[in-house]
């Protein structure tokens, strides 16, 4: 009967029925997806800030809902939730039949247990979790209710008290928060990461995720397994990960050349370049409101006067900066986080010229008529030393004559450096990609911010991003976010040369890998390798 069938049709057949194989074989997925990245910190999943960190404890744990790389908001853990009509209370349905890695059943009790435990630590997600003006219940074991209150969550000597509950217009982002990680409910054994913040090298890691701690070389490496128990159907693809830790970027560029990874992420545009043309290499580019935060302290020091402020914005060429350091791929910044990302909150009419003589001016004015001397602490990634070269040279010519102290990431986010980014009179920060824009502004420029790096505090400022919080309406919050810009303008103790794209690079048998704008977010549950 098949004796007369035309042979291109044949061929055709075994074309298809190989296509298919293979297809199926890609979708079943496996093989092992080997990370090269610097060397995590702190593994505390509610404290726990960098890609680094995030990224493994992504894998380990689960959001109960998450933010898209397009900044949307997905279902997870929770399978649903209602809002009610005066905004203060949320509502959340759980998954079914969802286990932890050590066999025990997940519940509403976990969830209550997870927030509260962001409350105790003070975790850096309270800053989108209404301040912290929360209460979380469990009706039942897969009901989960947030109410919004008038009293802080948080043990403090000097609450702030609110005679009434306001809605939050980004509670929802809080509780899909990169740090509000589901875990366990149950103390954390003196060895888990939760307990001291340090790596441990044994575990357990007890959480709902993909994967499981397999292998921990401390400092050198981490690996994970899938989880044959995990609740996503078909999912991980993976068979294991491996976070190879390399501290310096060039040495990271080089082992993806070389094979001995697969993935890398917040490369330069320089190593862009040098990757760009290398065979078996995908150049990755996402839009963020990713930025450098050149700031000056304001408690301490000459970031003290308003003038010295206005002088280095004054001396600092945005222009030349994202030519020379960027290759012209930036968007202009200013003086404040509030990037275009954000579409109509971005205040894109403030233009801060450059003008060095004029900053020279003010610093004569502020008491220094021979120039100001200061020492510029930055890292070595995402050219930010480079960055801080160009800077050398522009305020030169402002009166401002800067000594470059390079660190690398981890050691300049850690608190055994007396001089990090949270101590230095002068420095860069990078500060990654955020959904919302009170993200940046509760964290780091509010009175009391948990990452106030600057040390800033101004009244008026704060009670804008007070009423930002709670405001629901489109076109008043924009209104209020222009306001927060024009301060940042004024007097603020920032400035923003860019808003950047975020560079990773992969390699070719890597199938599925959506690298977030917030690389750390990156969802390696679809991923798969192949050969």
């Amino acid at each position: 009967m098949y004796r007369n069938r035309p042979r291109g049709l044949v061929l055709l057949a075994v074309v298809v029925l190989l296509l298919g194989t293979m297809f199926a074989a890609q979708a079943q997925g496996g093989g092992t997806l080997r990370v090269g990245m610097v060397a995590p910190q702190v593994l505390d999943p509610a404290q726990g800030s960098n890609d680094s960190e995030i990224l493994i404890n992504r894998s380990l744990y689960d959001y109960l809902i998450e933010v898209l790389p397009d900044k949307s908001l997905a279902p997870n853990l929770a399978t649903a939730w209602t809002v009610s009509d005066d905004g203060l209370t949320y509502t959340f349905t759980l998954a079914d039949g969802v286990t932890f890695t050590d066999g025990s059943p997940f519940t509403s009790a976990d969830v209550v247990y997870t927030y509260n435990r962001l409350c105790a630590l003070n975790s850096p997600a309270l800053a989108l979790l209404n301040g912290g003006y929360f209460a979380v219940s469990a009706p039942d074991a897969t009901t989960v209710v947030f109410n919004l209150v008038s009293e802080p969550c948080f043990e403090t000597d000097d609450p702030i008290l609110m005679t009434e509950a306001y809605p939050n217009a980004d509670f929802l982002y809080g509780v899909a928060d990169r740090f509000a990680l589901i875990v366990r409910d149950a103390s954390l054994p003196p060895d888990a990461p939760g307990t001291d913040g340090n790596v441990s090298s044994s575990g357990p890691f007890i959480g709902t995720g993909p994967f499981r701690v397999a292998e921990s070389n401390e400092g050198v490496s981490l690996t994970l397994a899938r989880n044959a128990n995990y609740w996503k159907d078909g999912q991980p693809l993976l068979d294991s990960i491996v976070f190879t830790f390399i501290n310096d970027p060039i040495t990271q560029v080089d082992a993806l050349r070389s094979g001995q990874v697969d993935f890398i992420f917040k490369i330069t545009p320089e190593q862009v370049a040098t990757l760009e043309n290398e065979p078996g290499i995908t150049v990755i580019q996402k839009a963020t409101n990713q930025h450098p935060v050149i700031r000056l302290r304001t408690d301490t020091g000459p970031g003290q006067d308003e003038r010295v402020r206005q002088a280095f914005k004054l001396a600092t060429d945005r222009e030349q900066l994202n030519d020379l350091v960027l290759e012209g791929r930036g968007v202009i910044g200013n003086n404040d986080p509030i990037g275009p990302g954000f579409g109509v909150f971005f205040n894109d009419a403030i233009k801060t010229d450059y003008d060095p003589v004029a900053a020279c001016a003010l610093l004569a004015d502020a008491g220094y008529p021979d120039g100001l001397t200061m020492t510029l602490q930055t890292i070595n990634v995402l050219g930010y030393d480079l960055l801080a070269t160009v800077l050398q040279q522009q305020w030169a010519d402002g009166c401002i004559n800067v000594d470059i102290q390079v660190n690398e990431e981890g050691f300049y986010y850690s608190d055994d450096n007396p001089n990090n980014w949270l101590q230095a009179e002068l420095g860069i920060t990078g500060w990654g990609d955020r959904p919302v824009p009170q993200g940046y502004l509760t964290q780091a420029y509010i009175t009391g911010g948990i990452y106030n790096e600057s040390h800033w505090s101004d009244a008026e400022l704060d009670e804008l991003v007070a009423q930002a919080g709670v405001t629901t309406d489109q076109e008043a919050r924009v209104a209020l976010y222009h306001q927060i810009a024009d301060i940042f303008a004024a007097r603020g103790p920032i400035i923003v040369p860019w808003f950047a794209p975020i560079f990773g690079a992969v390699r070719e048998n890597v199938h599925g890998l959506d690298m977030a704008p917030f690389p750390g977010l990156t969802d390696l549950r679809p991923v798969s390798v192949s050969g």
